[in-house]
């Protein structure tokens, strides 16, 4: 192994944290990752890592190593990407993250088309709704409905995912229509379960903007289910209109309270994430341009709507 695979694997170890999630990420074991790591060690006369049986630390000569070799990487992966402007065909393994509801209902159900018009481009696709760092993840771009605050990612907006209230016509039947945004808190609602806790509701109907704590029996992290509970007649929730196209449709789910006003400032905006050298390697550029077709080719969903 040369020298900068050794730097690399150094790099993957402390970023992501141990041997282990380091050997996870080069498909190798603990115990290679831990010997390679010390044969630098031992070629540099120096140790880089403080190690125990729990956790593993930068000595402070590993911490002045690890700065200046991922400055050195990047920058020499700065020159790959120029380099590899000259390819005009996309090859390679492309690595991307999107949230469930972007997998299931926007990315997932076409990729087939994109690997057969890129057929020599293989794509990695992981499903999280959590946020990453795409540089210690080893990740090309990230798919998110938020903008990002790390000024050294780029945040490319895609188009808006605007949410709605919906309800099965068995949930409507058995307990009215809500008709105001104060009426609406005489029906118990499904919030959705964030890393930090149930997201508030944010609405803004005649009397001006109001945040509502949904209020149920059921708080839930996934889209789908939140949906499935919908379907169920459970309660009422707020899904990306995307999300639930199809059930809106065929009648089994109903908007609720459609007159809001639309929250520019407050609806999510889809958007993909990468590093800013990446946007020249082809798989990466192309794979931008797909999902910017994708969702610019989206019409708006309103079709399946029914009016009370």
């Amino acid at each position: 192994m040369d020298s900068i695979s050794e730097i690399e694997v150094l790099i993957k170890t402390v970023d992501l944290g141990g041997f282990t999630r380091a050997a996870e990420n080069l498909g190798v074991t603990p115990s290679g990752v831990s010997r390679i790591i010390s044969r630098l060690e031992g070629r540099l006369g120096v140790r880089l890592l403080n190690r125990t049986t729990r956790s593993l630390s930068l000595t402070d000569e590993g911490a002045v190593y690890h700065e200046h070799c991922t400055r050195m990487l990047a920058e020499l992966e700065a020159v790959n990407a120029t380099l590899a402007r000259t390819s005009v065909t996309p090859r390679g393994r492309l690595r991307v993250d999107v949230p469930i509801p972007l997998a299931d209902y926007g990315v997932g159900p076409v990729l087939p088309r994109f690997l057969e018009r890129y057929p020599e481009v293989s794509v990695d696709l992981t499903v999280r709704d959590r946020i990453i760092d795409p540089t210690a993840e080893g990740v090309d771009v990230v798919l998110r409905l938020a903008p990002t605050r790390d000024s050294d990612l780029v945040s490319r907006r895609l188009g808006r995912a605007r949410s709605i209230l919906v309800a099965s016509p068995a949930y409507l039947a058995a307990h009215g229509r809500p008709r105001t945004l104060a009426s609406l808190r005489e029906h118990t609602c499904i919030a959705y379960l964030s890393n930090t806790g149930p997201l508030p509701w944010r609405l803004k109907g005649t009397g001006g903007e109001v945040t509502f704590a949904a209020r149920g029996r059921l708080m839930v992290g996934s889209g789908n289910v939140l949906t499935h509970a919908a379907l169920g007649g459970l309660d009422i929730i707020q899904a990306f209109e995307y999300h639930v196209a199809e059930h809106l449709s065929r009648g089994e789910l109903e908007v609720i309270l459609e007159d809001l006003e639309d929250l520019e400032d407050l609806e999510p905006e889809p958007r993909t994430v990468f590093e800013r050298h990446k946007s020249t390697v082809p798989k990466v550029r192309v794979f931008l341009d797909f999902v910017a077709e994708l969702f610019a080719s989206r019409a708006p969903l309103a079709t399946g709507r029914k009016r009370r």
